[in-house]
């Protein structure tokens, strides 16, 4: 799978999504990939679009949410991205929850899906009675 070629973000573009960027040694290009690749294929075919910030949404949750990377990577509480900003609260705080990797990883999904759902779903549906 490492010869995977990406269409909506890169190996690059997730590496500085993090603060500080995601280190070799932390996560391997093979690893990187393999996400990207799940995500395309599913924003690609249950969308049929290519939104690169959803994606980079999606990829980010998935791999924040492993043990070795929550440890080093999850001290972030705040990011923009595009017309999106969120504040998460920091830890010793009294909402010390809001930290946490695993709420990180759900607030990262929840915003790509939004994002998707919002954009990319008809909210209008036609149909024909007294057929």
């Amino acid at each position: 799978m490492t010869d995977y070629i990406p269409t909506m973000v890169s190996e690059k573009d997730i590496r500085n999504f993090f603060s500080p960027p995601l280190d070799y040694n932390d996560v391997s290009t093979a690893e990187i990939l393999i996400k990207i690749e799940s995500v395309e294929t599913f924003v690609n075919t249950v969308y049929k679009t290519s939104d690169k910030i959803a994606c980079l949404l999606l990829i980010a949750s998935k791999l924040i949410y492993s043990p070795s990377l929550a440890k080093k990577y999850f001290t972030l509480n705040k990011e923009t991205l595009g017309d999106y900003s969120y504040e998460l609260s920091t830890p010793g705080t009294s909402v010390e929850i809001q930290a946490n990797p695993f709420v990180i990883s759900k607030t990262w999904e929840q915003m790509a899906m939004d994002i998707l759902n919002s954009k990319y779903t008809s909210r209008w549906d036609i149909a024909l009675v007294n057929d």
